[in-house]
């Protein structure tokens, strides 16, 4: 890896096989992406087996004002902007923005190869925050892009690791729990993996749960269900009001409560981690009455869930290059076999997350035992 000019600050971390740096002139703008990106949990995928990924962010307006003379092309979509194409292969944020986006603009950027190294190209006129916003979302969809090509799949999920240290996988359609179930169990002594979006990703041993950067986030019924909504309103979050106030001060209240690493930790009480092998798929469903409802489920349908599941990758039109390696494990119907399988009946508001997760967890007849076959280092 190209070492760093001595006024330039870089930042580390992992997701799951991918050892990622980000190095930028401003050393705000590395803090910041630090506190959003570094888990406070040390990885446990295995040293031998690590894509490097290096990113480093300058400031060039005059290589900007080129790239708007020469990326010409259909706009491609990147999140919540559009970016065109140049010549040398460089990405340009084109400012024509989606119809149904609802965040704020990033400001005028690049992304691409420079000295082999992935180069984000800033104006003069942005700010730390969205500096730092920008080297976030580019950062996350590269990662993307290198587990992709891994082949892995993106689910609409959220992964906790139980007390054995393997993930949790729970697949459900919005509102069916699953990030209330990944806070209480994480809660119970495990580690926070991904709140919304997951991905699962063949490696060593099987398949693995790998975060997809997602900052932990969640509605204020689940917090106060949980008995954590007052001390929620008490602190002062670097999402909100960039920590200078407390959550009860901000002008409008958010719908979801959003924590770095460090808040959920200092906050909520758990830790966070990038990965963990796999080790049970619970299929959520909702119920109305009554009590929480586990049931083994087969292969088959626990395939079809994993699918059904499935979301477009964080990529975009990003791409990396083919890494070389053979197929460690199958497709969807290998993964299912490897892991418990279950599935949860259940009313998040109606019924509490502990009971939920203790039925959930214990086997149910006819599920193949915890661990079986599960992926590990």
């Amino acid at each position: 890896m190209t070492s760093e000019p001595p006024d330039r600050r870089t930042v580390s971390g992992q997701w799951g096989p991918v050892a990622w740096s980000y190095a930028a002139g401003d050393d705000a703008e590395t803090t910041r992406l630090a506190a959003q990106l570094v888990t406070t949990a040390p990885s446990v995928w295995p040293s031998y087996d690590r894509i490097r990924l290096s990113v480093r962010a300058t400031r060039d307006p005059a290589a900007l004002d080129r790239l708007e003379q020469l990326a010409s092309g259909p706009a491609r979509r990147l999140r919540e902007e559009h970016y065109r194409r140049a010549p040398d292969g460089t990405w340009l944020c084109c400012g024509n923005r989606p119809p149904d986006t609802t965040g704020p603009a990033l400001p005028r950027h690049a992304v691409g190869v420079r000295d082999g190294r992935w180069t984000i190209l800033h104006d003069d006129g942005s700010g730390t925050g969205e500096r730092a916003r920008t080297g976030d979302i580019v950062l996350r969809a590269l990662v993307a892009a290198a587990l992709g090509a891994l082949g892995a799949l993106t689910v609409h999920a959220s992964a906790v690791t139980g007390r054995d240290g393997r993930a949790v996988v729970f697949l459900g359609d919005s509102g069916t729990g699953k990030s209330t179930l990944a806070l209480g169990l994480a809660r119970a002594g495990g580690c926070f993996v991904s709140g919304d979006r997951t991905l699962l990703v063949p490696g060593p041993g099987g398949w693995w749960a790998v975060g997809a950067g997602l900052l932990p986030r969640f509605r204020w019924g689940t917090l106060e269900g949980l008995g954590l909504a007052m001390r929620v309103r008490d602190a002062a979050l670097l999402r909100h009001g960039d920590g200078r106030c407390r959550v009860a001060d901000l002008p409008l209240a958010p719908a979801k409560v959003v924590f770095t690493p460090a808040e959920s930790e200092r906050v909520l009480g758990f830790r966070t981690a990038d990965c963990a092998p796999l080790g049970r798929l619970v299929v959520l469903s909702p119920t109305a009455g009554g009590t929480p409802e586990a049931r083994a489920v087969a292969p088959g349908a626990t395939a079809a869930a994993v699918r059904a599941h499935s979301l477009p990758s964080d990529a975009g039109f990003l791409r990396w290059p083919a890494t070389g390696r053979p197929a460690e494990v199958g497709g969807v119907a290998d993964l299912v076999e490897e892991v418990a399988r279950s599935a949860l009946a259940w009313d998040p508001v109606g019924h509490r997350a502990e009971e939920a997760l203790a039925r959930v967890l214990a086997d149910p007849p006819g599920a193949p035992p915890s661990g079986r076959r599960a992926a590990g280092p």
